[in-house]
């Protein structure tokens, strides 16, 4: 039961906000401002709270002395012009900053959390996931400047006017709010259900059967994506569809194999590749990890002295799923099967 609650209670938090925050806005409550605020700190410590994390407990005290100071401010309200604009600017980085040269976007990530191992994307998936990272990216970047600067132009109490700056433009705090707390969400959802449609018919291939079945994968998949939106050197994640590794390496410029592999035009052999995958298959699952077979490898472009890439590995059962890239260059991609512990080699 507390895992369940543990799951929807964040996100129960989340769509009551700005149903409260809107409230708040129109009938200019202090005591619904408030309130809306309290929601959305729950909503951001529901999670670690119900997972005993000490830092979040921690945080209450804090919280419970800053709701005593919003009481007594006079522009209380003014809170309210906050997550918005944060929200759809961390939404932007997010997306965003998945785009910078050598990292992998954030949609393709997803597409290749889902894919089953030892079976590749549809062709013309990857692209097409690549580009609507860029389109999430711009939307919310379109979203955190509206939100900005209806906020900037709000009567009474806006950004400006609570500053001293007075203008010839207004905007009431009610269509401030209506756009803020109501229309936001609904562009994101139909943006998110058109191009879901659309996605339906231009990949039918997607292994997911429908979209309730797609947010449950997706769901799934969650905690390794989100892992590697900030990774540094590696991230092993488990989840109920396997263990995920990934880890960003550097080709050594003076890596032994150079010097006869080609003269004049250094390449990484092939079964080099092959051995650092094993090598870090090792090191994923503690020294445990034994080929049996490789029933499918492509090698598709060449590791050069000093390149970064990029290596991927998704276990299943006794599969296990590899991708070598650099940035969005794939260099392989193949299946080894493992052989079990106990089983004569």
């Amino acid at each position: 039961m507390l895992p369940q609650v543990r799951r929807f209670a964040g996100t129960a938090l989340a769509v009551a906000y700005p149903l409260f925050a809107h409230a708040a806005s129109v009938l200019g409550s202090r005591s619904l401002t408030i309130a809306s605020v309290a929601i959305l700190a729950m909503a951001v410590l529901a999670r670690p709270l119900l997972s005993k994390r000490g830092w979040a407990w921690l945080a209450l005290p804090a919280l419970v002395l800053a709701f005593a100071a919003l009481w007594r401010l006079d522009s209380a309200a003014l809170v309210l012009f906050l997550p918005p604009v944060l929200l759809n600017a961390y939404l932007a980085w997010l997306f965003g900053h998945t785009l910078a040269r050598g990292s992998t976007p954030l949609i393709e990530r997803l597409v290749r959390l889902l894919q089953p191992p030892g079976v590749p994307p549809e062709e013309g998936v990857v692209e097409y996931a690549q580009l609507l990272t860029k389109i999430w990216a711009a939307l919310f970047v379109v979203l955190a400047l509206t939100n900005l600067v209806l906020a900037a132009y709000a009567r009474p109490d806006g950004l400006l006017e609570t500053i001293g700056i007075h203008t010839t433009i207004a905007v009431s705090r009610e269509t401030w709010s209506l756009f803020a707390n109501v229309l936001n969400y609904l562009i994101v959802a139909a943006v998110f259900l058109l191009e879901f449609s659309y996605r339906r018919r231009r990949f039918p291939g997607r292994p997911y059967r429908n979209l309730p079945d797609f947010l449950r994968r997706a769901a799934a998949v969650g905690p390794a994506l989100l892992a590697t939106t900030g990774r540094k050197q590696g991230t092993r994640v488990e989840t109920d569809r396997g263990e995920i590794l990934e880890r960003d390496f550097v080709v050594p410029v003076d890596h032994p194999s150079f010097a006869g592999h080609f003269p004049g035009r250094p390449v990484l052999p092939g079964v080099v590749v092959l051995e650092r995958v094993i090598e870090e298959a090792g090191a994923l699952f503690n020294g445990a990890f034994n080929v049996a077979e490789l029933p499918r490898v492509k090698f598709t472009a060449p590791l050069l002295p000093g390149d970064r890439a990029t290596l991927r590995l998704k276990r299943s059962g006794d599969l296990l799923e590899f991708e070598l890239r650099r940035g969005a260059t794939r260099i392989a991609q193949g299946v080894f099967r493992m052989r079990s512990a106990g089983t004569p080699g």
